[in-house]
């Protein structure tokens, strides 16, 4: 059986090319040139363009039994009545309207309800905040729709006018509860139901049609799955659809997710809750994590160190700078997104390898203050899957092991969004009877536990950098 996942990422067009019996065929990839997005701002037919392009690419010709889609969590454009795109793409990183949030935040009692209701702070994350700067600025929502780049693809696939629910869920206008369209969200911004997508979850799927079927080369009429986001189609495919295992990935930025049987919302707003694919998944992202060693060896050490001469997985303990990570605003737990980073503790002593070991530690104490709130309040994970750019240093790794005081299973899932498509796609064709079934390379993960000896070492780091996390607010 052989399935097709295309993929819209943040910067990125992705598809990949999946077997039953020999796994993975081909994966191909193409970051979008500048013309097509910049600033969190993206042309959404262009997108679309490259990211069909890419699926042809490896598709064209073969036996293709289904296809399935993966966007963004926080994408949104503006279209016309007949779902012609009027504005770019909103993304996640779209900053301009970071003082038409705060604003927002600024009424504590409306900040309150649009989290309990949706799940999403006030934030330039979310889709919600895009619309509503620029609702602002002149953008007239009057008679338009309103689509996410996954669900514009699978319009283009299918003829279908669809958002999963699991997309909806991290736009800011779904009710987290009733798992609808949410009647403050829409009023905030006065919108109705109909000017956005019908809503589905992965088993509604639609045949390919015929024009679609002819550009990329495949059958016409094989079932198409609706579009889902990065982030749910991740924990599926890193092993952890199942209720109380949490992943925790540290790439350019980093998250960590539980998958639950209800939304956690605690009462200081720390986290966010969202739909995944089949239930809840609550927890936390943040913004600096790989994207602040990278401005750390590029702008600071000007490419006169690798990370491997900066790394000694020995050299553990001793006086270190405390990091705020927030080089990139703040996102969980604080939600400012003009916060700013940077070193505190520093003196002439310190040399090379102190502040980067110190780098390192504040990413993971940022992810640890949002751990400690989720764990508190849904109960320890039964166990930590992790996965991205963190596992390729021993000395990363084991300092996440030790700060946590958990054993890690290490699942280095390449392109996991996009194999967690493929697990759809599966289902859809009739070769994976539960999606919560797939168990990848979990059994086989390697283990990091923690080191006793360094407790009471961290414990002593971290509250360094809770002190001047306070203090910098």
């Amino acid at each position: 059986m052989l399935v097709l996942a295309i993929e819209s990422s943040t910067s990125s067009a992705k598809a990949m090319l999946y077997d039953t019996e020999q796994g993975v065929v081909d994966v191909q990839s193409a970051s979008y040139p500048a013309d097509i997005c910049a600033g969190g701002l993206s042309d959404t037919e262009g997108v679309h363009r490259l990211s069909l392009s890419i699926g042809a690419q490896i598709a064209r010709g073969k036996p293709i039994e289904a296809i399935a889609v993966c966007g963004t969590w926080h994408s949104i454009a503006v279209c016309s009545g007949d779902l012609e795109p009027v504005s770019p793409t909103y993304s996640w990183n779209y900053m301009a309207p970071s003082e038409d949030c705060a604003q927002i935040r600024s009424d504590e009692a409306l900040t309150h309800a649009l989290y309990t209701h949706t799940g999403c702070m006030p934030h330039v994350t979310y889709p919600r905040q895009s619309l509503h700067y620029a609702q602002k600025n002149g953008l007239d929502l009057t008679g338009k729709q309103l689509i996410s780049q996954g669900a514009y693809t699978f319009y283009k696939l299918t003829g279908e006018y669809c958002e999963s629910i699991s997309t909806m869920s991290g736009s800011g206008l779904l009710n987290i509860h009733s798992l609808e369209y949410d009647d403050l969200a829409l009023d905030l911004l006065g919108l109705q139901p109909s000017q956005l997508g019908r809503l589905v979850r992965y088993t509604d799927v639609r045949p390919l049609s015929v024009q679609a079927a002819n550009e990329l080369g495949v059958p016409a009429g094989i079932p198409v799955v609706p579009a889902h986001p990065d982030g749910a189609l991740n924990q599926i495919s890193s092993c952890a659809a199942k209720v109380g295992r949490m992943t925790l990935s540290i790439g350019t930025s980093a998250a960590i997710r539980l998958t639950a049987d209800h939304p956690v919302l605690p009462e200081g707003h720390q986290l966010w809750s969202y739909y995944g694919v089949a239930d809840w998944m609550s927890g936390a992202a943040t913004a600096g994590a790989c994207n602040c060693l990278n401005w750390f060896l590029k702008d600071c050490l000007h490419g006169k160190w690798s990370f491997k001469e900066l790394e000694d997985p020995n050299d553990i303990g001793g006086d270190v700078p405390v990091f705020l990570p927030f080089l990139f605003g703040e996102r969980c737990p604080g939600w400012h997104d003009d916060r700013r980073g940077g070193f505190c503790d520093i003196t002439a002593a310190h040399k090379v390898r102190d502040l980067y070991r110190g780098l390192q530690a504040g990413v993971l104490f940022n992810l640890h203050q949002c751990y400690e709130v989720l764990s508190g309040l849904a109960g320890e994970p039964t166990d930590i899957l992790v996965s991205g750019g963190v596992l390729n240093s021993v000395q990363w790794t084991q300092m996440l092991a030790d700060i946590f005081g958990r054993e890690l299973a290490c699942v280095p899932t390449l392109d996991a969004s996009s194999m967690g498509a493929v697990i759809l796609a599966l289902h859809a064709a009739g070769g994976l009877e539960d999606i919560r079934s797939f168990d990848g390379d979990y059994k086989t993960a390697r283990r990091v536990s923690p080191r006793p000896e360094f407790r009471d070492y961290y414990a002593e780091q971290y509250n360094r950098y809770l002190h001047w996390y306070k203090e910098t607010l």
